[in-house]
């Protein structure tokens, strides 16, 4: 049997809701730490940060990181090396570093 990595995920069974504050994220610091708590033991989160990453997804927290800290991930990813341009490259990102959120469809709620 194939799951997809979504039927995986820690946040299987949590509101979808949690995953998507309402405002700045500095506000919600709180709550942002209750997702990453979440996220921290979630199986998935590597394929879930990835998949957040690749379809640009501007909202919510997915492998516990803010649109924030994916932009400045896919940033950090399309920098040109130090050795075409003599200048150093910001450090790319992984899952390892940034806190996970996880995709999943929630019943009652919306799909992550």
């Amino acid at each position: 049997m194939n799951l997809h990595w979504t039927e995986t995920a820690s946040c299987v069974s949590v509101d979808a809701d949690l995953f998507f504050p309402l405002g700045d994220e500095t506000v919600h610091a709180e709550q942002i730490a209750e997702i990453r708590r979440v996220c921290a033991a979630c199986p998935a989160a590597r394929r879930c940060l990835e998949w957040a990453l690749t379809t640009g997804e501007p909202e919510g927290i997915w492998a516990g990181t803010t649109p924030g800290e994916r932009r400045r991930i896919r940033a950090a990813r399309k920098a040109p090396s130090a050795a075409v341009t003599g200048t150093p490259a910001a450090p790319a990102a992984t899952a390892s570093t940034a806190p996970a959120p996880v995709s999943v469809k929630v019943s009652g709620g919306r799909a992550r």
